[in-house]
């Protein structure tokens, strides 16, 4: 009995930081997308809505496409947009930190 409630108890557990981890927060607002394409690189740059700040493990969606002529462009071009953004839960963003930190060592250290 005191094992099937300890194997409860670690489900429970396990099921709180999965919901935990899985949460997020979504804010809407408009922003000026700026697109830069050339022919050896694509640059995309969002200038994003007062009090909207992007941080680790957060999600930006543009949620407007550019008026091109047969989709295609030719230096920069910037536009308005509503996006909308996805906040990552505390316990995602730490550990997204946490894992960059050791990549980032990984790939210094690489001979």
């Amino acid at each position: 009995m005191k094992q099937l409630l300890g194997l409860l108890a670690v489900g429970a557990g396990a099921a709180a930081l999965i919901r935990w981890y899985r949460r997020e927060v979504v804010a809407e607002g408009n922003a000026t997308v700026h697109l830069q394409s050339e022919h050896e690189h694509f640059h995309l740059h969002v200038d994003l809505p007062a009090g909207m700040e992007i941080q680790p493990g957060d999600t930006l969606e543009i949620l407007a496409l550019p008026q091109t002529e047969q989709g295609r462009t030719q230096g920069e071009l910037s536009y308005p947009s509503p996006v909308r953004l996805y906040k990552a839960s505390r316990l995602k963003r730490h550990l997204i930190k946490r894992s960059s930190l050791v990549e980032i060592s990984e790939l210094v250290e690489h001979p």
